[in-house]
C-alpha cells in the first residue's frame, strides 16, 4: 500500500529535525575544540609578553652596565683612588651618586664576587655575587660601590661594581659592573625574579 503524502511529509520533517540536531552537536564540538585551542594560544601570548618584558629589562640593564663602564673607563686618573659622580634621572639630591674608584688586590674592592669555590657555574667566577649583602650605597653624601639608579622611564636598578688590581699593578685593573632591576615604574613590588646582568672590562 503506497504511503500517504502526510506520512512522507512527516518523514521529511523528522529528517530535517534530526539534521538540525546533528548540526547543533557539531557546533558544540567545534566550540569546545576552539575553546581548548584558544586556551593554549592565550598561554603562548602570556609567555610571549613575559619574555618581551624580560628582554626589555635585560637590554636596559646591559645598557646601564655599559654606561657605567664607559664613565669609569674614561676617568682620567682611573684607577687611582678617588670618586666619580654619576647622575641618574631622578630628582634632586637623589639623582647624584658618588661612585668609589679605589681598587684592591684579589678579591678586589667593592661588591663581593664569586670565587672558584662559590660560583654556581665555572663561567660565573669573577661575576658579582648577588647573594651577598649590598655594599655601601653611593649617594650624594656618601661614596660607595653600589647605587640605586633610576632610569628615565622610572624603573630602578641596583648597580654593584668591583675593582680588582691586576698583577699588583695599580694602574691596571679589571672593572666588573652588575645590575638588577629592583623596581618597575608605578610599582613598589620588588622584581624578585629579575636576573642580574654583568659586564667586565680592563682599564688602565
Amino acid at each position: 500500500m503506497p504511503k500517504s503524502s502526510n506520512h512522507r511529509s512527516e518523514t521529511a520533517c523528522t529528517s530535517r529535525i534530526q539534521e538540525r540536531g546533528m548540526t547543533m552537536l557539531e557546533l558544540l564540538i567545534a566550540m569546545a575544540v576552539l575553546a581548548v585551542g584558544m586556551t593554549g594560544a592565550m598561554g603562548m601570548v602570556l609567555a610571549a609578553v613575559q619574555s618581551d618584558a624580560r628582554n626589555k629589562n635585560d637590554t636596559a640593564a646591559v645598557v646601564l652596565d655599559q654606561e657605567i663602564l664607559e664613565q669609569f673607563a674614561t676617568y682620567q686618573n682611573y684607577p687611582a683612588t678617588g670618586t666619580l659622580t654619576i647622575n641618574d634621572c631622578s630628582n634632586g639630591a637623589a639623582s647624584t651618586h658618588i661612585a668609589s674608584l679605589s681598587s684592591a688586590a684579589a678579591p678586589g674592592a667593592g661588591a663581593t664576587t664569586y670565587a672558584a669555590g662559590t660560583a654556581p657555574f665555572p663561567g660565573n667566577v669573577g661575576d658579582i655575587d648577588w647573594t651577598q649583602p649590598t655594599p655601601t650605597l653611593a649617594t650624594s653624601a656618601t661614596a660607595g660601590y653600589a647605587m640605586d639608579y633610576q632610569t628615565c622611564n622610572g624603573d630602578v636598578y641596583e648597580v654593584r661594581w668591583n675593582i680588582l688590581q691586576l698583577n699588583g699593578v695599580t694602574r691596571l685593573a679589571e672593572l666588573t659592573v652588575s645590575s638588577r632591576q629592583i623596581e618597575a615604574k608605578g610599582s613598589k613590588v620588588a622584581m624578585l625574579f629579575s636576573v642580574p646582568t654583568t659586564l667586565h672590562t680592563v682599564v688602565d
